[in-house]
């Protein structure tokens, strides 16, 4: 079973890291240097931003027909997915951007290509949690 859910809609395949990191945004009203040379600013914000890399799923049929799909879904031009992804020991879910995919070219074999260490990159459009 996936992880990673996009859109609704999960893959047979096969994740090997998924890795996850906090921007917290400060208040650029509020930000500022003091005579002493002390910064100031309000954090009021913070975004998750997830990134994975898969590989194909090993052993099932058209392992590279399902890591392919895929591939072409999450290159779709579309602005906003909605994506559900471990959070902690739950789920978070929310509407990010795909800010960028790829993968290596493994071998060319009998005309099938096998492409290997699909990195993907998602950023939320909007902050998750908000200062109190």
């Amino acid at each position: 079973m996936s992880l990673i859910k996009i859109d609704g809609k999960t893959y047979n395949i096969g994740e090997v890291e998924l890795r996850r990191g906090a921007e917290i945004i400060y208040d650029p009203l509020t930000a500022g240097r003091m005579l002493d040379f002390s910064e100031v600013d309000d954090a009021v914000a913070t975004k998750y931003i997830y990134s994975f890399r898969i590989e194909p799923r090993r052993g099932v049929p058209d392992e590279n027909k399902e890591y392919d799909d895929f591939y072409y879904d999450i290159t779709t031009p579309k602005s906003v997915r909605l994506v559900e992804l471990p959070f902690g020991q739950d789920i978070i879910s929310f509407a990010a951007k795909i800010k960028s995919a790829s993968d290596n070219l493994q071998r060319r074999n009998g005309g099938k290509s096998k492409w290997t260490g699909l990195t993907v990159e998602f950023t939320p459009v909007k902050p998750q949690r908000y200062a109190n």
